[in-house]
């Protein structure tokens, strides 16, 4: 089997429940990556949020990229260029803020420089800080952030509230936007065609690698493109049932139990 490219998530598949990365994941990695896999991690976190990770692998100088914001961005470590870069237009941003204000969700921003601004400070924006490690800042006003477009909204709320919300955003924003649920209560709105999966084959194409040599693991909604797109899209014991249809191969093993490393040692490692 010629792996070429491995894509990771963090959240619940690369990373523990306590935000590190185990011995056994990290060294099957390294490991990889010294046969010559490229290892990307892709997540919906910022790139600030992304980089001790990546820091963590040795995948962090040139010839490394970071697949960033659920696919709206990628990074090339070596240059600092971004690649690709998909935002929601201005007049998307105001929809979306007009019925949120309406429905009563508060809604937050991730800046370039490394802090979350969010319209009213809340339980589960404290804990997307705790989880980031990014400064928590209150919008006075809004307008400002949504006349520049955003590359996604993070909208907080309770699971089943997020659920009802989500079907309301999605039909006011068909074929405008992206609408998903990244953590049961965390919903996110990206730009038109925006996912790891659209970022995944972009980045795979720019490095002349075939998607049969591609392999990605995670295990949320957010996680759905690249699974699907990868010619060898897997999953840890964890993930959500659609993840788990959609992938090629679900470890027997969970995040805690170093997932991703049977996963590589399964596919790309031979041992």
């Amino acid at each position: 089997m010629d792996i070429r490219l491995v894509a990771l998530d963090l959240d619940d598949s690369l990373l523990r429940q306590d935000l590190s990365i185990s011995e056994a994941n990290a060294e099957a990695c390294r490991k990889a990556m010294g046969q010559g896999v490229r290892v990307v991690l892709a997540s919906g976190r910022t790139e600030r949020a992304m980089l001790k990770y990546a820091r963590m692998l040795g995948a962090e100088g040139p010839g490394e990229y970071l697949i960033s914001y659920n696919g709206a961005k990628i990074l090339d470590l070596g240059s600092g260029e971004h690649l690709y870069e998909r935002r929601i237009p201005p007049e998307t941003c105001r929809r979306t803020a007009a019925l949120l204000s309406e429905r009563g969700f508060p809604y937050q921003f991730y800046m370039d420089e490394g802090r979350i601004v969010t319209t009213v400070r809340n339980r589960w924006t404290e804990e997307d800080s705790r989880l980031t490690g990014l400064p928590i800042e209150v919008m006075e006003d809004p307008g400002p952030y949504l006349d520049r477009g955003q590359l996604k909204f993070v909208v907080a709320g309770e699971p089943g509230a997020l659920q009802v919300l989500r079907g309301e955003l999605s039909a006011l924003l068909e074929g405008r936007a992206e609408v998903l649920i990244s953590k049961p209560y965390f919903l996110e709105v990206l730009s038109a065609g925006t996912d790891k999966g659209t970022a995944l084959e972009v980045l795979a194409d720019r490095l002349g690698i075939p998607l049969e040599s591609v392999l990605a693991v995670g295990d949320a909604q957010n996680d759905l493109g690249m699974v699907r797109t990868a010619g060898w899209g897997c999953a840890p014991s964890n993930a959500i049932p659609a993840v788990k249809a959609a992938a090629r191969y679900v470890s027997p093993r969970s995040h805690e139990e170093d997932a991703v490393a049977e996963i590589l040692e399964r596919f790309v490692l031979g041992t």
